[in-house]
């Protein structure tokens, strides 16, 4: 697969960039391994663009993500310096008068991969000033933490229980606890039993056992697009390459699932089927029928996220597409940050058969035990009313500010085609097509609101022009005068 010309690509052609089947090294890595020699030849030269990721892929005949990783692996030597929104460009060359010149470089590859908000997270740090209203976290609201509540558990927790329950413990989880939570699944239609619980530090362990479980470099990953980007982190680092499922109003299009999983066979299906992040859609339970029967017909394993559940406006959320799984390929994850507080860092899995064995024995691996101690407090919080009341609270203010801030949008940015987000805490803001993502965020920064742009919530990093803007962590008054600046960086812009 030899690269055509064209610019930069013109200087590249002479270096004769191929992908080959039979070299043993990943393709990122023999595409990262030929542009260092590129640049060493000075093919290339220091502030030199090199070809756009989506550009060079289709020159060279592979997958986007192929390119993706090569840069990224670049960047992690030093190579070359990511600008989002204008491109990758040949870093200056290294200070070699220095004492210790680093002439050995590990593969750091799969470990760089995993870095998808490395750059928006330092935008974000750059562009904070005194009195920036901030739209781009995605945090809950402190003022709904039940921290009176939860004290009182933790207080009895302390108290009540014997010593020994504070020995080591079992791997998987209290059992308490996993009786509570597998409750809570019965009430939404699974047939769930505390044996089916994993008990995981965050949502963020759940996917990387998962991923331990299930992928390697290469495995095929659906997903829909945009989705949850710290998940696509987690399958970054394994170097899988994905395929995008597309969506609508109401979550990923059914037809687009089969047409994905018939033409490409993935190892896993990522969804995130309530209070889907970024978007706040709402998969309808139809859909959710649909998307098992897929996967048992095309053998594909489902992942779904049901973080954010709770936080259903509307109506009540439906149950779960585990609820529909009869031969144990669908696994839950579930992370109690959102509409809890994040502090607990207490998250699950459900899964039955095979794959809750192999999930197990990867827990064991990844850590001894999540912390029996917060494990039996937040049993104690969730066995009582407090949580149910809790998360009526939390219910009532969420929908207040998503309400007023959706007024505020409408009025400020009336060109917007925004979908009201049936659950969660943010609000999808498409781009007209002559706004790139970068120029707003520039521009939202400079008039002193921080947003997020859409590229790491694309499994590919690449999509049409986005923000997006939570509103669950801004009092009303402080989201409004964010929109109002949101609205005047914008329309500056169009102007």
């Amino acid at each position: 697969m030899a690269l055509a010309t064209g610019s930069t690509k013109s200087k590249l052609a002479g270096a004769a960039l191929r992908l080959e089947a039979a070299d043993p090294r990943p393709l990122y890595v023999q595409l990262a391994d030929q542009l260092v020699a590129a640049i060493e030849n000075e093919v290339v030269r220091p502030g030199e663009r090199l070809p756009a990721m989506r550009e060079l892929a289709g020159t060279l005949d592979c997958a986007l993500v192929t390119v993706s990783q090569a840069y990224e692996l670049l960047a992690a030597r030093g190579r070359v310096v990511s600008r989002v929104g204008k491109g990758t460009y040949v870093a200056p060359p290294q200070d070699r008068s220095l004492p210790f010149a680093r002439r050995w470089e590990p593969d750091v590859g799969r470990f760089a991969r995993a870095a998808r908000l490395e750059g928006v997270m330092e935008l974000l740090t750059r562009a904070t000033v005194p009195g920036a209203i901030t739209l781009a976290t995605g945090h809950p609201a402190p003022e709904t933490f039940p921290l009176h509540d939860f004290g009182r558990a933790f207080h009895r927790t302390l108290l009540d229980d014997p010593p020994e329950l504070m020995q080591y413990r079992s791997s998987t989880g209290d059992r308490d606890l996993c009786d509570a939570l597998a409750a809570l699944l019965r009430r939404r239609s699974c047939r769930a039993n505390a044996a089916d619980v994993i008990v995981c530090s965050g949502a963020q362990q759940a996917a990387d056992i998962v991923a331990t479980v299930l992928l390697d470099d290469r495995s095929v990953v659906a997903s829909e697009s945009p989705t949850y980007s710290g998940t696509l982190g987690v399958f970054d680092a394994r170097g899988v390459t994905y395929v995008e499922v597309r969506g609508d109003d109401d979550g990923v299009r059914v037809d687009d699932v089969e047409r994905v999983f018939a033409e490409y066979r993935p190892r896993l299906f990522y969804v995130n089927p309530i209070a889907q992040n970024p978007t706040g859609a709402v998969l309808p339970a139809r859909r959710a029928r649909q998307l098992v029967a897929l996967a048992r017909r095309y053998d594909v394993v489902i992942l779904e996220d049901q973080t954010g559940w709770a936080l259903a406006y509307d109506s009540v959320a439906p149950p779960p597409l585990a609820a529909y799984d009869t031969d144990g390929r669908v696994i839950l994850m579930e992370s109690l940050s959102k509409s809890i507080f994040p502090a607990l860092r207490i998250g699950y899995l459900y899964a039955k058969g095979g794959l809750a064995e192999a999930l197990e024995v990867a827990k064991v691996r990844a850590d001894v035990f999540t912390s029996t101690l917060t494990q039996r407090a937040l049993w104690r919080f969730m066995d009582g009313p407090a949580y149910a009341r809790h998360l009526r609270s939390s219910r009532a203010l969420y929908r207040e500010r998503r309400d007023a801030f959706l007024e505020a949008l409408a009025r400020e940015v009336p060109w917007a085609e925004v979908r009201t987000p049936a659950a969660g805490v943010n609000v999808w803001l498409p781009l007209p097509a002559r706004i790139s993502t970068q120029a707003a965020f520039d521009a939202c920064a400079r008039e002193g609101v921080l947003v997020m742009p859409a590229e790491p919530f694309y499994p590919t990093r690449s999509g049409p022009p986005a923000l997006r803007l939570s509103f669950g962590h801004v009092p009303v008054e402080e989201a409004r005068e964010g929109v109002e600046r949101l609205g005047r960086a914008l329309a500056k812009l169009l102007d």
